[in-house]
C-alpha cells in the first residue's frame, strides 16, 4: 500500500500526515452535535463570579469531576475513555470511533482544571487524585510560593529548590489525606 507521504507530498513523514489527520478530526470533534447537546443539557445560571458583571447571574455548570460550579467558558467536554493516539495506520479506526462515534453517556463536562489533572494522569501513569496533588505541587513551585506556602504552615523552608519541593510535596500528601475536621 502507497503511504500518502513522502516525496511529492505535502508530508514529508508519517509523523507530519498523522499530526495534520490528528487536526482534521479534532476539527470535526469541535462541531460535533452530541458534544454541544450535552453541554446544553448540563449548562444551568449561576451567581456570577466577576464582580464587575453587569448580569446577576451567568451559565455554568457543576463540575462532574470535583462537583463544583463554574462559568461556561472554564468547561471541557471529556471523554470517558480516551481517544488515544494516533501514530499509524492501524490507530485510525479505534481512534476515530472512540472520538467521534460517542453518545451523550460516554462524555461528561468537567472543569479545565480537573481535565488538565485527567491528562496528566493519563500521561503519568498515575491516579487522578495523584495527578491534582502533583498539579497543585507544580503551580506553588512554578509561581515560586514555595517558601511563602511552608512558612504559613510553620515549616522552615529547605536550602534549595528541590529540597522545597520535597518539603511541600510531604505537606500537600498529609493535607489532602488526612484534612481537619471542620470546628
Amino acid at each position: 500500500m502507497k503511504e500518502p507521504w513522502g516525496i511529492d507530498t505535502p508530508w514529508k513523514n508519517s509523523v507530519a500526515f498523522f499530526t495534520y489527520l490528528r487536526g482534521c478530526l479534532r476539527k470535526a470533534w469541535s462541531t460535533n452535535p452530541i458534544k454541544h447537546n450535552l453541554i446544553k443539557k448540563k449548562r444551568k445560571q449561576i451567581p456570577n463570579p466577576n464582580p464587575k458583571g453587569k448580569k446577576e447571574t451567568v451559565f455554568g455548570f457543576t463540575c462532574e469531576m470535583c462537583n463544583t460550579d463554574h462559568v461556561i467558558a472554564n468547561g471541557q467536554v471529556d471523554h470517558k475513555v480516551a481517544a488515544g493516539s494516533l501514530r499509524k495506520t492501524s490507530d485510525i479506526q479505534g481512534f476515530v470511533e472512540r472520538l467521534l462515534y460517542v453518545t451523550e453517556d460516554d462524555l461528561r463536562l468537567i472543569c479545565k482544571g480537573c481535565n488538565s489533572a485527567l491528562a496528566y494522569a493519563d500521561k503519568q501513569g498515575i491516579t487522578y487524585e495523584a495527578a491534582v496533588k502533583e498539579k497543585m505541587l507544580i503551580s506553588i513551585c512554578k509561581a515560586k510560593k514555595d517558601i511563602q506556602f511552608l512558612r504559613d504552615r510553620g515549616i522552615t523552608p529547605a536550602s534549595n529548590a528541590a529540597k522545597r519541593k520535597a518539603q511541600v510535596r510531604e505537606v500537600l500528601e498529609n493535607d489532602l489525606t488526612n484534612p481537619e475536621s471542620p470546628d
